[in-house]
């Protein structure tokens, strides 16, 4: 975990990397977390290994699931972390059952989401939507809901029918 955050400079990962990484820091925070919250983690198919994507899209949402979501529960808390696939595009999926997110809050981040003249302030949350949409096009970045599991529920839409720019 660490060395992926100190020792690595690179801009731009395959996305088997960035899972990993990812992985790994829900799996210290499963253990930290173990008697209030489990997690879920799929495994990434086999034909989406190599796609290159930027660093940290995907830490930095289960990080805020913990912190944020899944902060004040006792037990029973659930992060899950599924993949996708539809249409040219593999979504992540990264949900919890927190209950402490509000309608507002919600339609507040859809909002800024959808927010083309970039006026949003810069959270972790945009500039990862805003990285996906350069590297992979409009249709690609984040998508925020609520989850079927009662809390939030965040999309990370990736291109992958040569959608792709060269930046």
């Amino acid at each position: 975990y660490f060395r992926f955050i100190t020792r690595s400079a690179e801009d731009e990962v395959p996305l088997e990397r960035e899972v990993e990484h990812a992985r790994i820091y829900a799996d210290i925070q499963r253990i930290r977390f173990s008697s209030r919250i489990s997690v879920d983690f799929e495994e990434l198919p086999e034909e989406y290994r190599n796609i290159t994507v930027p660093r940290l899209i995907l830490q930095p949402i289960i990080e805020n699931a913990f912190e944020h979501g899944l902060e004040n529960k006792v037990s029973g808390g659930l992060l899950h972390i599924g993949f996708e696939q539809q249409d040219g595009h593999l979504s992540i999926i990264v949900e919890d059952n927190g209950d402490s997110l509000e309608d507002v809050e919600l339609e507040c981040l859809q909002r800024i989401l959808v927010d083309r003249d970039g006026r949003a302030e810069s959270t972790g949350i945009i500039n990862i939507h805003r990285r996906l949409r350069l590297k992979f096009g409009d249709q690609s970045g984040l998508s925020v809901s609520r989850s079927p599991l009662g809390g939030f529920r965040v999309e990370i839409c990736i291109g992958t029918s040569g959608g792709e720019r060269n930046v």
